[in-house]
């Protein structure tokens, strides 16, 4: 078993504020971490039987993924991929060089949507001539997001920030470029077989599937029960809270609600699981994670319910749920954000939705 520590990740301090989202440790002492050395970029290292840990550099300030490889069959899958940059292929060549000559790739799999996990999808089918697999929905947005014909103009996203009040919207144009998504990925996967929720995994039987809503629309976890191991994907991160957004793009009517859901699922998980997530170091403490997120999460609530005693809209929230300047990226995640908790406290008749032709406020039911 792998030994651990109660103390702060193995040469790692918690990250500041990144792209995913607040930065939000739990106190060290709630957590045990792995004591394993955290991999070089283009490294391995056996983080437990048959999954070795290696991290792929990110061209952002959030500037690393953690990526699995789980023996399979003949050789190994790897679980996400980075970002289609070339400090990430220079580190899977690497990767191939010390693990795939003796255990060559054999597919890999996707949690989701996002292009720090789903970018080198298609470079790496297309170098190694392997199955790529992810959920239904993750594919369905990533055809979207891919096809620059497809995408959402940006005059949609215009209607959406200003209905929840926000003006200044020069700074949001570079981000819904069309080209902007496909620079990021090296192109669609082929896929020729969808995983669905409690699913094995098409890898190994040691592995089971568990669709993990809220951070992203069919996020999949991998759980291996018998070893007490998760892939938690970005749905549980030792020192972020992962961004929880409602936007013009969701399919969700309430995303936040799907993932307080889906910690209550995971929390079912064996006491004592070893937790492998997107970005930070490997740890146990899965429950006392899920209870320091939730309570983040019912915190916010409650600021957002103290605040709309008064009419107001989601970008009136952000002062009072962030403490820290936002623009550009930080700007749109947490405007999506103070949407999704708005439309939780809506859908649970604890606010009122009062729209008019230009703008949505909303305001405490008494």
């Amino acid at each position: 078993m792998t030994s651990v520590s109660h103390d702060s990740p193995p040469r790692e301090r918690a990250p500041a504020v990144t792209a995913e989202g607040e930065s939000f440790a739990s106190d060290p002492k709630r957590l045990r971490y792995a004591e394993v050395a955290i991999p070089a970029s283009g490294k391995s290292v056996e983080i437990a039987p048959g999954v070795r840990w290696a991290r792929i550099p990110l061209p952002m300030d959030l500037n690393h993924i953690n990526v699995w490889l789980i023996d399979a069959h003949d050789g190994c899958i790897v679980v996400d991929t980075g970002m289609a940059a070339s400090m990430g292929k220079e580190a899977w060549e690497s990767i191939a060089a010390d693990v795939f000559a003796t255990k060559p790739l054999r597919g890999v799999f996707v949690t989701h949507i996002h292009p720090d996990h789903i970018g080198l999808a298609a470079w790496l089918q297309e170098r190694h001539g392997v199955p790529v697999t992810m959920s239904r929905r993750t594919y369905e947005m990533a055809s979207m997001m891919l096809d620059a014909g497809a995408q959402t103009p940006f005059s949609d996203a215009e209607k959406f920030f200003r209905a929840n009040g926000l003006t200044d919207l020069e700074q949001m144009l570079p981000m819904f470029k069309p080209d902007r998504f496909i620079r990021m990925a090296s192109g669609l996967p082929r896929v020729e077989r969808f995983v669905a929720d409690n699913e094995v995994a098409p890898f190994s039987r040691e592995w089971t599937a568990m669709e993990t809503n809220g951070h992203a629309e069919g996020h999949l976890c991998l759980s291996n029960a018998a070893a007490r191991t998760l892939i938690s994907g970005d749905q549980v991160l030792p020192t972020i809270s992962s961004n929880i957004s409602f936007t013009f793009r969701s399919g969700d009517t309430n995303p936040l609600g799907s993932y307080l859901s889906s910690l209550e699922r995971l929390r079912a998980l064996p006491a004592e699981t070893l937790v492998l997530p997107s970005h930070g170091a490997p740890f146990y403490g899965l429950q006392q994670r899920i209870d320091d997120l939730t309570r983040h999460h019912h915190e916010q609530l409650e600021k957002v319910l103290n605040v709309c005693a008064e009419p107001r809209t989601a970008a009136d929230l952000l002062p009072h749920m962030f403490r820290r300047e936002l623009k550009g990226m930080h700007l749109y995640l947490a405007l999506g954000e103070a949407v999704a908790h708005l439309e939780y406290l809506a859908q649970h008749g604890r606010l009122e939705r009062r729209t008019t032709p230009d703008v949505i406020r909303y305001a405490a039911i008494s």
